[in-house]
């Protein structure tokens, strides 16, 4: 949920981490990167993980330390990733959402740019501007909510299934409801969450509704699931 700072605020930058390694997925690795550069803290304010994850980095009331001569005034999201083709669309509905927030946070009066609008660089290297509908004027184009693209199921190896989470269909859900002997209706709703949260807390896994290649890979281990109500 997005907190309006009290700072003066009139663009959001959109970047990526240029790096596709598994081990700079997340807030705490950037964060450390940008103290070994003398900086304060982590650049950005808002974090969004291969997984769809939302991390908060630097305190929204901070002028962020992104996109140089642009700062001020401004809010900083990054994706990790490097490779355009491999963002997610978890990833990308985090992003809707988020935006859409901030949008409605600023009454639309607030503008949505990549940071290589004011840089020479290619971040974000994805085509934000289709992921968000904007204008030429950096207008967010997107209304209402955003739901998730189905899940579809292309290969049975744990690393090629998608990444679900609540709010998630499709035929990937589907399967991931029969591994665990729920009704297998394609709809990720509060029943499948709470039976994931469930097996990963008997796996010993932190008990999120997320199941990432790791939790597909017990899941398709196991000979038998518990059913869960």
């Amino acid at each position: 949920m997005f907190s309006k700072p009290r700072r003066k605020v009139t663009r959001v930058f959109i970047h990526c981490t240029a790096s596709e390694l598994t081990k700079h997925d997340n807030v705490a690795a950037i964060r450390k990167m940008h103290l070994e550069r003398g900086w304060s803290d982590i650049g950005y304010h808002l974090f969004i993980r291969k997984n769809g994850v939302l991390e908060n980095g630097r305190d929204l009331e901070r002028t962020p330390a992104a996109q140089k001569g642009h700062n001020t005034n401004s809010i900083a999201i990054c994706l990790h990733g490097l490779k355009k083709d491999r963002f997610t669309t978890p990833q990308f509905d985090t992003l809707k959402r988020l935006c859409l927030e901030i949008n409605k946070a600023y009454d639309g009066e607030i503008s949505f740019h990549g940071h290589s609008e004011v840089a020479a660089k290619a971040c974000p290297v994805f085509d934000y501007k289709s992921v968000l509908r904007l204008d030429a004027y950096g207008n967010l184009g997107l209304t209402g909510a955003v739901t998730q693209a189905t899940a579809e199921v292309d290969d049975m190896t744990p690393d090629a299934l998608p990444d679900l989470k609540e709010g998630a269909r499709g035929p990937a859900v589907e399967l991931l409801q029969e591994l665990l002997l729920i009704k297998a209706d394609g709809i990720f709703g509060p029943k499948t969450a709470n039976a994931v949260r469930e097996f990963k807390r008997q796996h010993k896994l932190y008990p999120s509704d997320l199941v990432v290649s790791h939790v597909w890979k017990l899941l398709l281990g196991s000979k038998q699931v518990p059913h869960f109500d």
